[in-house]
């Protein structure tokens, strides 16, 4: 039996993930939805530009590089609240290893239940299925020896899609780098993403979806330790070329007040993600929690919260 699901599928799939990504053209492209790609983390969410940025377990997902800089281990939860009742939960822990650190993260997308009906319609409602998105990542980054200032990672990701009755799976890879300038205060950033297999929902011969390939570059500069009084600042820029789709631009900035209270905001071209983004976090000792909050053009905003803590020396 033929079928088809309902608008809140549709809705979520196109304008929230970018499940059909729009060609120059402004024909229909067939890139499947960026699960790593809607945002881990409040805190790079509400900066929005997290390309160059110096580097923690969220960098994972951004610019693999940025793990050479976990030094003690770290986890970190995520949670991100969509409309029509959907959500993404991601969870990670990153470890110093060698020159460098290691990390691992699982991100769980759920579409919710979400209507059924005939392709043609004429038979009304057939029912509900449940619809998510699965993955799993894994990366390392690392000093480059005898090079200052340079380190580069990598990480490897499968991903699984579940529509209904059918399932597809795919695996890819990113690849990053970071080189410091003014002792590190100025950081640029390049990070090639989803490089890897095609979707292929159906049985065999059926269409077949590309993983959403984005070429990203930044920059960031940070202000060095007591160059403001009790005050840390950070800015950067991303500029990111996703595969047949517009180019996109990412500006932001936090500024931390007695290493305890954080404010973000951030802008990014292009409605898929959202706008305007801008949030705060809170540390004390060895956790920090992060709120960001997104607005949209074309639905509700969306908002995230994070937390992440730190183990040993």
């Amino acid at each position: 039996m033929t079928r088809k699901f309902g608008l809140p599928l549709i809705l979520v799939a196109a304008l929230l993930v970018s499940s059909v990504a729009w060609a120059g053209d402004g024909t229909a492209g067939s890139t499947y939805m960026d699960l790593f790609g809607i945002g881990v983390g409040a805190g790079p969410s509400g900066m929005a530009a997290y390309t160059a940025a110096p580097g923690d377990i969220w960098s994972l997902t951004y610019n693999p590089a940025g793990l050479a800089n976990v030094a003690r281990v770290q986890l970190g939860v995520s949670q991100i609240q969509w409309i029509e009742d959907t959500s993404f939960s991601y969870l990670s822990v990153g470890l110093p290893s060698g020159s460098g650190g290691l990390a691992l993260g699982m991100a769980y997308f759920d579409l919710g239940s979400v209507d059924v009906y005939e392709a043609d319609g004429s038979e009304g409602l057939d029912g509900t299925a449940e619809a998510y998105n699965f993955g799993f990542v894994g990366g390392y980054g690392f000093q480059m020896p005898n090079i200052c200032a340079m380190s580069v990672g990598v990480s490897g990701h499968l991903i699984q899609g579940s529509f209904d009755e059918e399932t597809a799976t795919a695996i890819g890879v990113n690849l990053g780098a970071l080189y410091g300038l003014m002792e590190d205060q100025v950081q640029l950033g390049l990070a090639v993403r989803n490089l890897g297999t095609k979707f292929q929902f159906g049985d065999e011969g059926s269409d077949e979806d590309e993983q959403a390939l984005t070429f990203a570059g930044g920059v960031s500069y940070s202000t060095a330790e007591d160059q403001i009084p009790n005050v840390d600042l950070t800015v950067g820029a991303d500029v990111l070329m996703p595969k047949d789709r517009d180019v996109a631009m990412a500006f932001g900035g936090e500024v931390w007040a007695y290493d305890m209270l954080a404010l973000r905001v951030g802008y990014k071209t292009g409605v898929e993600m959202g706008n305007l983004s801008y949030g705060a976090g809170f540390k004390y000792s060895d956790f920090q929690l992060d709120y960001a909050y997104t607005d949209h053009d074309t639905f509700e905003g969306t908002h995230r919260i994070s937390l992440m803590m730190a183990f040993g020396g």
